[in-house]
């Protein structure tokens, strides 16, 4: 079993929930007993690994230190209230804390200004509210996408497709960690007005997908792949220009899955 473990401390095995994946938090003998390593997940310390190596071993150099058994800390509270959160303390788009709403659902939490569509008229009530990332998910699982050739994708109306280009922008300004194509690059990096003709942004692009301006898909793929077109351009092959590569591909290999292009 194989997973990447962030900084925080490893709380103690048998409770604490510390190790995420895509749905949830659980704890390393959770995480171990649902992968079928041992039959109650005790020998979690050699059967998970983080970048190829056992937790044993990075135990054994304190690259990870685990709470005592005995730890009475938030984390490794015995009392599920107290326990480790379900949700991300992070907003899942931006990476920044703050005040963040929480799907009910999966670990995600963002920003009211950081998801799409935005939730700064998200009613206060105690109605379960599910992230885009989830929303797509029963959709996809309900009526699953295509098969579809790129042309018949790209000449769709816009208006049938929004959850998934919602989807795409998340999955972009997630992946941009050093948040290089997010704003107006006119504003932030000097001589690109000069050298670039038509700039464009994720931010941008958000905003006018919010606010109806793509008639079709590919006008909105037009914006995307302008923004990659601009970063070749001006950055050639240097580090930006590596970043840019890197998200273009993301980009696309994210838009045939979810137009279901190619299956």
């Amino acid at each position: 079993l194989s997973l990447s473990l962030s900084p925080p401390p490893l709380s103690a095995g048998l409770i604490g929930r510390c190790i995420r994946t895509e749905d949830r938090w659980l704890s390393p003998c959770d995480f171990a007993n649902e992968n079928s390593c041992g039959e109650d997940g005790s020998n979690w310390k050699a059967c998970i690994h983080c970048e190829g190596q056992p937790l044993s071993a990075l135990i054994e150099r304190r690259v990870l230190v685990p709470h005592s058994v005995l730890c009475q800390c938030r984390l490794c509270s015995s009392t599920e209230s107290d326990r480790w959160q379900d949700n991300d303390d992070d907003c899942y788009a931006c990476g920044s804390r703050g005040s963040l709403v929480c799907c009910d659902r999966c670990p995600h939490s963002f920003h009211t200004s950081c998801h799409l569509p935005r939730l700064e008229d998200l009613e206060d009530n105690n109605e379960p509210w599910l992230c885009t990332y989830c929303v797509l998910k029963d959709h996809q699982q309900s009526s699953p996408p295509g098969p579809l050739a790129l042309s018949e994708a790209l000449d769709s109306r816009l208006e049938h497709y929004l959850l998934q280009c919602q989807y795409l922008l998340l999955c972009l300004y997630k992946a941009d960690q050093s948040k290089v194509f997010i704003q107006d690059p006119c504003q932030t990096v000097q001589g690109y007005a000069q050298h670039v003709e038509s700039p464009m942004w994720l931010d941008k692009v958000s905003e006018k997908l919010l606010d109806g301006q793509y008639s079709t898909v590919s006008a909105f793929v037009r914006d995307i792949e302008l923004i990659f077109h601009n970063c070749a351009q001006f950055n050639q092959d240097n580090q930006y220009g590596q970043m840019g590569v890197g998200l273009s591909d993301l980009f696309r290999a994210e838009f045939k899955k979810v137009f279901g292009v190619g299956h």
